[in-house]
């Protein structure tokens, strides 16, 4: 994706920082109370945040161009093709809503709509507007839609977030493992 715009949410990036600064905080405890093989044996259990952290608030975005919107949520990233997408709306997440075509591929669910986790509007009471920023950024993908051109054959697809899922299995096994060390 070239000329690629990425959407992300702030607050994921700063609880990513200050989870990962409280687990080297534990960590270096451990090391100046315990030893090297304390914190070995305790650092799986401690990413087990920082990769969830990872996983559900930073990870997630949407990242645009001229060509396609690819929204990334929780361990999968949907890509979308311009053409597979007849609207985009945003009522408490961004929602893509789906050609017939596209939404026949089961992409979206029953109703053909694909909600991009990453990106929501504040809420702030019943008679809330949207923020400027969200009205921007909103115009920006309905401008890079609306300009694209036809792409013929062009269906969405599905894939699964394989790094952060084998990170996360990595984890696991290095939490059974440390169980297994300390017996």
């Amino acid at each position: 994706m070239t000329g690629t715009r990425i959407l992300r949410s702030a607050t994921g990036l700063i609880w990513l920082v200050a989870v990962a600064a409280v687990v080297l905080f534990l960590l270096g405890d451990v090391v100046v109370r315990g030893g090297w093989l304390q914190a070995l044996l305790i650092a799986p259990w401690l990413l087990i945040p920082v990769w969830a952290v990872y996983a559900f608030l930073y990870a997630p975005h949407i990242a645009v161009d001229e060509e396609r919107i690819r929204v990334h949520n929780i361990l999968r990233t949907i890509d979308l093709p311009w053409s597979t997408v007849d609207d985009v709306v945003m009522r408490w997440q961004l929602e893509l809503h789906l050609s017939a075509d596209a939404a026949a591929t089961g992409v979206g669910g029953r109703k053909g709509i694909v909600e991009a986790w990453s990106f929501s509007r504040r809420w702030r009471g019943a008679g809330a507007k949207r923020t400027d920023d969200t009205a921007v950024t909103l115009d920006v993908i309905r401008g890079l839609h609306a300009s694209a051109g036809r792409q013929p054959g062009a269906r969405p697809t599905v894939t699964w977030d394989l790094r952060t899922i084998a990170i996360g299995a990595a984890i696991v096994v290095a939490c059974v493992a440390a169980m297994l060390i300390a017996g």
